[in-house]
């Protein structure tokens, strides 16, 4: 799992400054952002915790994504993907030092940068829409996280279902079925309000979702043997259609952007992040390279939408599937924590205070129900990651660094290296518009065909 899954350890929230008026208990944009670790973290720690962010369950769709590349294409275009994410990544660390520098503040999460880079930056116009900047990042991060919710709900009833028909073949309910009965236990793991309690699961998913992937690698490993290159397509035909698909598959897996800015504040050595962000980022490359590669050289065009479909029967591999439902059950509730964070203080304040506790309860089976009725509505994993890979992480990732950096260093002005910025900027940007809208469109088109 991310980090999302495991920085659960007791620490104290990051509060907006006081006195501004569009900050408020909710302006808060993921756990990793909102909670800052009191110690500081050594490189190698700094190192893990980046991988982890970046380590999710995207991975282990990457194969079905290759595959509406190119077995070529596929891993080329992971690689470049990969350069850009860094570059974004590194994008917004500079553009949050700058604003500290500029403003005095000590330390900025995602929807800070956002705010103050409209309240503060080079294009008078934006000045006092700040807390426009800040909703916006807030919504695609909340439309992210309950998006990973309806995705695991998807996943886990897929992978049941198999299991299921394994043992019997007759009557195999539809996948709805399975999702409609994981709603009660989903629902009571996400009445656990204190991260700290869910640490010790997220530590355990964690380790279920290592050993998993390893033995995933084994079965490739052993399989290649048996494979010919030139049975394979390099490049698919009719990219205009399927290469926005691996768009938005690819993009969901790099989900690491909003712990850069906590991870580089708690840095024993933050001179030396540069080279954190780019070893890690190199690592998480080759695995991405390597997970979308093999996954579709071993199975080829049977690759299923997540690589655990794809594995043989037996007892051994419903085990493997078993324990990557385990895992995301548990990574249900640590993403559930990031939307409810956001959405509760706002209710809580028109409720009188002797409903909180109730009405707390009601909010959290309520907001599960929501992603359940999601999940139920659009059952199809491959097309759900895809769209909110298309729609909101690349928002997140491609979109707006470039855009925040823009905003802050225009008033530099444009002169030799600064109009290669501004080029880059511009070239950044487009290919995560355009992305965004291809994807999204390819993902609403391929949902509707398919009802």
């Amino acid at each position: 799992m991310s980090s999302r899954d495991s920085d659960s350890e007791k620490e104290p929230l990051v509060r907006p400054p006081a006195g501004n008026p569009h900050q408020g208990d909710g302006d808060i944009q993921n756990k990793e952002v909102a909670v800052i670790v009191e110690h500081q973290c050594t490189n190698l720690q700094s190192l893990m915790n980046l991988m982890k962010a970046n380590i999710g369950t995207g991975l282990l769709g990457l194969p079905y994504a290759v595959q509406h590349a190119g077995l070529l294409l596929g891993p080329l275009s992971l690689i470049a993907m990969s350069v850009i994410c860094i570059s974004c990544m590194y994008q917004l660390v500079k553009t949050a030092k700058r604003l500290c520098r500029q403003l005095g503040k000590e330390k900025l999460d995602y929807a800070d940068v956002a705010g103050l880079s409209m309240d503060h930056g080079g294009i008078q116009c934006f000045h006092g829409y700040g807390y426009i900047g800040r909703f916006v990042v807030n919504t695609f991060l909340m439309i992210t996280q309950l998006g990973f919710c309806c995705i695991y709900f998807i996943f886990m009833a897929e992978n049941i279902q198999q299991i299921y028909q394994e043992y019997y073949t007759h009557g195999v309910p539809d996948t709805k079925i399975f999702i409609l009965m994981l709603f009660v236990p989903v629902m009571l793991i996400c009445f656990i309000k204190n991260l700290d309690e869910l640490a010790p699961l997220s530590i355990l998913a964690i380790a279920l979702t290592i050993v998993g992937i390893f033995i995933i690698y084994g079965f490739f490993i052993v399989k290649l043997i048996h494979k010919d290159p030139r049975t394979y397509v390099l490049v698919q035909t009719n990219l205009t259609t399927n290469y926005p698909y691996f768009f938005g598959s690819a993009i969901y897996a790099f989900e690491g952007i909003g712990v850069i800015l906590p991870l580089e504040i708690k840095m024993k050595s933050p001179d030396d992040f540069t080279f954190v962000l780019i070893l890690g980022m190199v690592l998480v490359t080759m695995l991405y390279t390597s997970m979308g590669f093999l996954g579709y050289f071993t199975f080829g065009n049977a690759v299923a939408e997540t690589i655990t479909l794809a594995l043989p029967d037996g007892l051994f591999y419903e085990v493997v599937k078993l324990m990557f439902v385990a895992a995301i059950f548990v990574t249900y509730a640590v993403q559930f924590y990031v939307p409810a964070y956001l959405i509760w203080p706002f209710l809580k304040k028109r409720l009188p205070e002797r409903y909180h506790d109730v009405g707390n309860y009601v909010f959290r089976a309520s907001l599960v129900f929501l992603t359940l009725v999601l999940a139920v509505s659009i059952p199809q994993l491959a097309n759900v990651i895809t769209l909110i890979g298309a729609f909101s992480s690349s928002a997140l990732a491609i979109i707006l660094p470039p855009l925040f950096e823009e905003i802050v260093r225009c008033r530099d002005g444009y002169r030799g290296w600064h109009v290669i910025r501004l080029v880059k900027n511009i070239v950044i940007f487009t290919i995560g518009f355009v992305g965004m809208g291809l994807g999204t469109f390819v993902a609403i088109q391929n949902i509707v065909n398919d009802y």
